[in-house]
């Protein structure tokens, strides 16, 4: 398929049909000149040779000898720059200007020497190999009434003729070339005249197949055919027609994508073929893939789980809408998917494929399961103490009053489980401020010393530690400093340090430690770390470890004097101070507890 431009189309063929044109009559003139130069010399070699052939007959019918004949012609050949030789009736060479005729072979069969013994004139223009250049012979009868009785010869050199020839054609060529730049400039002329508003009409027209449809298409040369100065009016008429379309068609494209692309619930749409044709960005980070990547790939291997894939088949087999709830191991994890999906059709009413809605419950689920979790073991924390002072004082009421001692250890119990109460009270009241401060953005935040608030926080559980014989170290640069809430800082490693005293041997350490260092991604951090040497903490409860009232050993907890909510306040605080709490342990080989804040200025 030819795709050149219409002015490389128009310009080489409007050229070469003028340089062959005039070639061909350079050639045409050329073989006329030739023709004329030849008839020229040909008459005048003729001419010579009528008027020499008296001369020879006379010497043929005379007493005069051969040698006086040889003599004759060289002197004739020399004076006339003429090539003389006089052949008999038998092609034997008599006398010749230029050789000796004896050595001469015979010439009866020479062309020229065959036409004139049949009465006319013999002509040929050929090589010579006796000179060895180009030769014109002319040749005669001797006698008129007896043509074969002899022949009369001249020939001349070519080498004038070829002259002439050469230098026409040099002149020729000069012109040619002359006259295919003058047509060469007069074709570019008129063919870019031409093509110049084509190609502003094609440049136009690109202009709106990209969408430009507010620029119209402008002829820049006003002296173009009325053709092509319609069509221009017909293009812009059309993209002012297309232009309004568009916007409608644009504005409710992007409206449909905005809505597709907002939607929390994952969306995708599926071909007949099992290709995905659309897929939002609730969907493609359901599945941990890149949506533009993935579109008019195989779905099947997109989506590796066979459940899904199974039910997707099974929806493209079917012509009605099917709503089910899928659970699925995705990363390793529990997923629980409600999916719907329903029958795809195009403007003609044809069947394109399904359209699937993907609604994620696990986190639902899970947040269920928690608050569950949370009533019940809220439920169980309020419960035992209340249910304890209920009973021991219905037992003084129905008459243990009566006995010093035991009403005096009811009491000291009553009160253990009162002061258990208040201080689940206060860790409750204590997580609802900090949730209510988080969510009115008013924490204030300053630059402060770290080690001032390690050495407080450690101050505050010595007692604890000291009864169990516990030694608490502390590691700190002076000049670490970060942007902190002091009081609730201090609060989070008193939970931690209290719970490290509360899990730890009997005359073993505690290593409060804090560093300043670079994260990953290149951030000033500053971590704080509380390690113990308890018995640790299975991975099964390290992800839930933070949960209000969650516990590894419920009954070993409450040993412990523990409310339930320490750690959950420890990662409240560090989620208001955009920062995080992570744990390190293993069972048997103790806990680290680490808390990770912006890294400040130090001074």
């Amino acid at each position: 398929m030819n795709n050149r431009r219409f002015f490389w189309q128009l310009f080489p063929a409007a050229l070469l049909i003028i340089v062959i044109s005039v070639s061909a009559l350079s050639w045409y003139g050329t073989q006329i000149i030739q023709t004329f130069y030849y008839q020229e010399m040909e008459e005048d070699i003729k001419d010579r040779a009528i008027l020499l052939r008296p001369h020879i007959n006379q010497l043929l019918t005379s007493t005069s000898t051969i040698d006086q004949l040889q003599q004759f012609c060289r002197q004739i050949g020399r004076a006339a720059a003429t090539r003389v030789t006089v052949i008999s009736g038998d092609g034997t060479v008599l006398a010749d200007s230029n050789e000796d005729p004896t050595q001469m072979d015979r010439h009866d069969s020479r062309p020229e020497i065959q036409k004139a013994a049949t009465g006319s004139v013999g002509a040929s223009l050929r090589f010579s190999k006796t000179l060895g250049r180009n030769m014109l012979y002319i040749a005669i009868p001797l006698t008129t009434d007896k043509p074969r009785d002899g022949v009369l010869r001249l020939s001349v050199s070519a080498e004038a003729l070829d002259a002439v020839l050469s230098s026409t054609r040099k002149k020729l060529l000069l012109g040619l070339l002359l006259i295919a730049l003058i047509a060469a400039g007069l074709s570019y002329y008129f063919a870019r005249r031409i093509s110049r508003p084509l190609e502003e009409m094609r440049q136009g027209a690109e202009r709106l197949a990209s969408g430009e449809i507010d620029h119209p298409i402008i002829i820049s040369d006003n002296n173009v055919p009325k053709e092509m100065t319609d069509l221009s009016h017909s293009l812009n008429n059309m993209a002012e027609q297309l232009n309004g379309r568009i916007k409608i068609i644009s504005q409710q494209r992007n409206e449909l994508e905005a809505v597709f692309s907002s939607m929390t619930d994952g969306v995708l749409a599926i071909g007949p073929d099992h290709t995905i044709i659309r897929i939002n960005r609730a969907a493609a980070e359901l599945f941990h893939i890149d949506g533009q990547a993935v579109k008019g790939m195989i779905f099947e291997g997109v989506i590796r789980n066979r459940v899904l894939q199974k039910f997707l088949s099974k929806s493209l087999e079917s012509d009605v809408s099917i709503n089910k709830d899928l659970s699925l191991m995705e990363n390793g994890e529990q997923m629980t998917l409600h999916c719907n999906t329903q029958p795809l059709y195009d403007g003609e009413d044809k069947r394109i494929g399904i359209l699937v809605v993907l609604n994620n419950l696990t986190r639902i689920n899970q947040l269920e399961s928690i608050r569950q979790d949370f009533v019940a073991n809220v439920s169980h924390e309020l419960k035992t103490p209340i249910t304890v002072i209920r009973g021991y004082v219905e037992t003084l009421l129905d008459g243990a009053m009566a006995d010093s001692g035991e009403a005096t250890n009811f009491l000291k119990t009553i009160h253990r489980q009162g002061i258990r109460l208040d201080a689940i009270v206060d860790d409750l009241l204590t997580l609802a401020h900090i949730e209510d401060t988080a969510e009115k953005n008013v924490m204030k935040l300053r630059q402060e010393k770290i080690c001032p608030i390690l050495e407080t926080a450690v101050q505050t559980c010595l007692v604890g530690a000291e009864q169990k014989k516990i030694t608490i170290n502390i590691e700190c640069d002076a000049d670490i400093m970060a942007a902190v809430n002091r009081p609730m800082l201090e609060q989070a490693i008193i939970n931690l340090l209290t719970n490290a005293v509360a899990y730890s041997p009997d005359q073993s350490a505690i290593s409060v430690t804090a560093k300043q260092q670079k994260n990953s991604a290149g951030s000033e951090i500053v971590s704080i770390s509380v390690q113990d040497q308890g018995p640790g903490i299975s991975s099964e409860h390290q992800k839930r470890i933070f949960e209000r009232f969650y516990r590894c050993d419920k009954a070993r907890s409450r040993e412990h004097g523990g409310t339930g909510l320490g750690l959950a306040i420890v990662k409240h605080i560090a989620d208001c101070h955009n920062g995080t709490v992570e744990l390190a342990s293993h069972l048997g080989d103790g806990s680290t507890f680490t808390l990770i804040l912006e890294a400040g200025n130090k001074e």
